[in-house]
């Protein structure tokens, strides 16, 4: 029988990611068609010019201990009316592929702090709440302003068990005390908060709770799950009432972070029994039931009638009617599934899907003609072929399997002022390259209306 092989030490897994084809793939792979531009103002085009330079100073700066991040440019994202905006960093092109080596190098360390799909914990969550007793209760606990309050000396502590290499460290630490949005300098650091944004930051704020998530998992009497800020603990009464008190205590002197209040005002943080149903994760849980959150319904009605509106204004309704079946469909772009209905494919309310689909239908009335109305998908189809035939059906675009023909025709759409004889021009590769470009938009667009419902 041969030997198991150990796992491979951080020190070993360093010195084999830290190579100048490794840094050529991550930027080809990651950074190359869609990489947004920092506060040094230098856009890929330029960068990829120097790649070979910017690859060698920057392996050289990592194994010397001098390598500096620029200052995070600062974008922000509207979480409604009522709260806060969330403040995004955007790192320099150098800056992505030197983190983006740290993400994939962390992953390599932490395999089992990888980010998971929601659809694993929301398929649990519903299992178990079907189980459930008239004892059965639910505890919802939301941490408060979780990226801005992680602690740096609680998680390089954390990091210094598995990680003895000096070169990661110091990689990680100046990473998170990298301003976002002002000068980098002397005295100006962060000294608390993961900026948000980052290749890194999932990963590491998944090691941050891992302890209290390890120890309330071995617990027999409960079920307990936690996504990002969001813990959910379902148990019987008494466990319940005890560990309402227990643990946001425990994750406050632990971790130096806050839940939301029990019983708050604003909600987030809640005792609830079964019978009642909780909300987690843009879903309504309720025994058996499960269906899209209240909150999460409106904002999808809402975007919908903001793509409407948009149409009636517009003479040349192509690109809208295209970006309006994109939403209501969804897409396969980058090995991955983007949109509402593929997040919520575990909903058993059909008559919310079915609202969707009447109100959409009288409000293009007003903005569409017969003809082109009848060229609008329904959520009700979609929401089918994506349960049910997803491996047969044309009826979402799989960007991932175009042809040049197909990318043809969409850019097409997309930009009507490229020439048809500047398209058919153009080989494979730099037709491939503008393909990519707008659909990244679009997805990106998308990916940005499911952060808003899914807040």
């Amino acid at each position: 029988m041969s030997p198991i092989a150990k796992p491979e030490t951080p020190a070993k897994l360093f010195k084999a990611h830290l190579a100048k084809a490794h840094f050529a793939q991550i930027f080809a792979l990651h950074i190359d068609e869609n990489a947004s531009v920092g506060r040094d103002g230098t856009r890929v085009e330029a960068f990829k010019v120097r790649l070979d330079t910017e690859i060698d100073i920057s392996i050289r700066k990592i194994l010397t201990g001098t390598y500096e991040f620029t200052s995070y440019k600062e974008k922000l994202i509207s979480k409604g009316p009522d709260s806060r905006p969330r403040q995004i960093s955007i790192p320099t092109v150098r800056d992505k592929l030197v983190l983006k080596f740290l993400s994939e190098l962390l992953a390599k360390i932490y395999p089992d702090h990888v980010s998971r799909p929601p659809h694993q914990f929301i398929k649990k969550i519903h299992e178990v709440s079907a189980a459930s007793t008239e004892d059965t209760q639910y505890l919802r606990l939301d941490i408060e302003n979780y990226y801005p309050s992680i602690n740096h000396s609680i998680l390089m502590r954390i990091l210094r068990r598995r990680i003895r290499q000096k070169e990661i460290l110091r990689l990680i630490e100046n990473s998170l005390k990298t301003p976002t949005g002002k000068k980098k300098e002397k005295g100006n650091e962060n000294n608390v908060g993961l900026p948000q944004g980052l290749s890194i930051s999932n990963i590491l704020s998944s090691i941050y709770l891992h302890d209290i998530d390890v120890k309330y998992q071995e617990n027999p009497d409960i079920n307990y799950c936690r996504f990002v800020d969001d813990i959910l603990l379902i148990g019987p009464k008494d466990e319940i009432t005890k560990l309402s008190k227990i643990l946001p205590t425990e994750i406050r002197r632990k971790r130096k972070i806050k839940c939301h209040e029990i019983g708050g005002e604003n909600g987030k943080s809640a005792v609830v029994p079964a019978a009642n149903g909780i909300n987690f994760l843009g879903y309504r849980f309720c025994g058996s039931d499960i269906e899209i959150r209240e909150t999460s319904y409106k904002k999808m009605f809402f975007n919908l009638m903001k793509m409407v509106t948009s149409m009636k204004y517009r003479r040349n309704k192509a690109p809208l009617i295209w970006r309006l079946n994109l939403r209501i469909t969804g897409c396969k772009y980058k090995e991955r599934r983007i949109g509402w209905l593929f997040f919520f494919t575990q909903t058993k309310n059909m008559q919310q899907i079915k609202e969707l689909d009447s109100f959409l239908s009288i409000q293009l009335k007003k903005a569409l003609t017969t003809e082109q109305k009848l060229r609008i998908k329904t959520l009700t189809r979609a929401y089918f072929e994506i349960r049910y035939n997803s491996r047969e059906t044309k009826y979402y675009p799989d960007f991932d399997n175009f042809d040049d023909e197909q990318m043809r025709a969409q850019i097409r759409v997309l930009m009507p002022y490229k020439k048809i004889e500047e398209l058919n021009g153009m080989e494979s590769k730099e037709l491939k390259k503008l393909f990519n470009k707008c659909i990244s938009k679009e997805t990106s667009s998308m990916e940005k209306d499911m952060l808003e419902i899914f807040s």
